[in-house]
């Protein structure tokens, strides 16, 4: 069986906890400048891409998962800020990281007593560029070498 995607470790699709997304949808763009002229209409140029978006909305039921845990475990990821490849079901990944930026969760069922039975859930993503992850990963290990360097009982990585 196939799952949609991956998202990191999450799983999105049939075998896991997320089910396939119930939308799915990304956003590119462009950064254009406007030059203001004194007379007519302004000159665009042409200053680059954006990064990219791509938000999902799925649910989480008790019917193949806790609910609430994987809630909690997606919050998770939002907070510690945590990059993530996304790879489609069928393997194809082309390269792209994202970082989630936001998550909005709907409670929509739960018990007598308040245990959360379903919950939707929609999650923003925004890309990291490969150069952005190699950068985050030397700046990591100069602030580690120079805490060494600064106290010198500080174990050395």
């Amino acid at each position: 069986m196939t799952v949609y995607a991956y998202l990191g470790d999450f799983v999105l699709g049939q075998d896991n906890a997320m089910s396939g997304p119930k939308s799915d949808s990304q956003k590119w763009g462009n950064t254009i400048h406007q030059h203001k002229v004194v007379r007519g209409k302004p000159i665009p140029q042409y200053a680059g891409e954006e990064l990219d978006q791509r938000s999902l909305t799925f649910f989480f039921d008790e019917s193949f998962c806790d609910p609430q845990l994987e809630y909690a475990r997606l919050n998770a990821a939002r907070s510690s800020g945590s990059v993530m490849a996304f790879t489609s079901g069928y393997g194809n990944y082309d390269g792209t990281h994202y970082q989630i930026s936001s998550v909005s969760p709907v409670i929509e069922k739960t018990t007598k007593r308040g245990r959360i039975v379903r919950l939707s859930a929609s999650i923003e993503l925004l890309e990291v560029p490969g150069a952005a992850i190699s950068f985050s990963s030397a700046v990591s290990a100069i602030a580690t070498a120079a805490a060494a360097l600064i106290n010198p009982l500080t174990k050395k990585g």
